[in-house]
């Protein structure tokens, strides 16, 4: 194997780890008393497995949030994981690219095969219970997992300060919003929220602010959106306060 990154471990108490990824993605490990989870595993440039095993001896159980590559990616490390199947499709993509095949082969190295999410499924880990809520929007596969007894939403990319709904294989604007709308008669159940790109948690207003601001733009009030780059495209963005968030959508928010 070639040299890998080692991630930032940051503690967000004595049994929840962040660990950053050079800020390029975000993963995070919740321990029990009976296991341990993983919840993504970034780009595959780091062994997000041993630094798990590092923090716990706990057995581990891997979790992605969704398909994208720089929340599977090191899934290699792992005999399998788990993931909503509808994304199938996006992790396989990542899997057969002709850069991720030859250092596969290059390095002997192989993804484990994928267990489906089901909406409403618990891991439980003893003494802490993730609940897998069906997430749709950014992904047609996107989950987030509720913790009850830290009050930590762990979002994924469902809920991050740039929210991308541009990519070709994001759901409409009223999606999204039909998704945090599921989470209302929970929001009394956490108070802070750890998505796939953050270095600190960040508090419900996240939540709050970024519901308003989704039904700011489905209403039309679009008159002060801005360009946004990305991959060498560019699309618009919905801005929002606090300052420097987004909603990132395609050209025409219905569509």
């Amino acid at each position: 194997m070639p040299e890998l990154r080692i991630p930032n471990v940051i503690p967000i108490n004595d049994h929840v780890w962040l660990l950053d990824d050079n800020h390029a993605a975000t993963c995070y490990v919740v321990a029990g008393t009976k296991q341990a989870a993983v919840i993504d595993t970034s780009l595959g440039m780091s062994n997000i497995r041993a630094v798990a095993e590092a923090l716990t001896p706990l057995p581990l159980v891997c979790i992605n949030t969704h398909g994208h590559g720089d929340h599977m990616g090191g899934n290699w490390a792992f005999d399998k994981a788990y993931m909503n199947l509808a994304d199938l499709p996006l992790a396989e993509e990542s899997i057969n690219h002709p850069e991720m095949q030859a250092a596969m082969k290059q390095f002997g190295i192989k993804f484990p095969p994928f267990e489906n999410i089901e909406d409403g499924q618990v891991f439980d880990l003893g003494g802490v219970e993730l609940e897998a809520i069906h997430f749709p929007g950014h992904t047609a596969g996107e989950i987030v997992l509720l913790d009850r007894k830290d009050r930590i939403l762990f979002a994924g990319d469902g809920m991050v300060q740039h929210l991308w709904l541009q990519l070709e294989e994001s759901l409409p604007v009223r999606t999204q919003i039909e998704s945090m709308e599921r989470l209302l008669p929970l929001r009394d159940q956490f108070d802070t929220i750890l998505h796939g790109h953050c270095q600190a948690p960040c508090g419900i207003e996240l939540f709050d602010t970024m519901l308003a601001a989704l039904k700011d733009l489905e209403a039309g009030n679009t008159e002060n959106d801005i360009d946004y780059e990305y991959f060498g495209q560019v699309c618009k963005a919905h801005p929002y306060q606090p300052e420097d968030r987004r909603i990132v959508y395609k050209d025409q928010p219905e569509c």
